[in-house]
């Protein structure tokens, strides 16, 4: 094989395996994200339920 072609093999490897780090991150992230948005949400969910408790009288 010549050095040219060692040279494009390696070239495409790490853009190929670069790529795949990128989107492996990404859906990390995507992952995190979205899991703190449910947290917040049954979070502000449990808070308004608890208002509503208190602001009803019992009888």
């Amino acid at each position: 094989m010549t050095a040219q072609a060692i040279i494009l093999m390696l070239v495409a490897m790490i853009i190929i395996w670069g790529g795949l780090a990128v989107s492996v991150t990404a859906l990390v992230v995507r992952g995190r994200r979205e899991e703190d948005e449910e947290r917040a949400a049954a979070f502000a969910q449990a808070h308004a339920h608890l208002r509503d408790s208190a602001a009803q009288p019992e009888g």
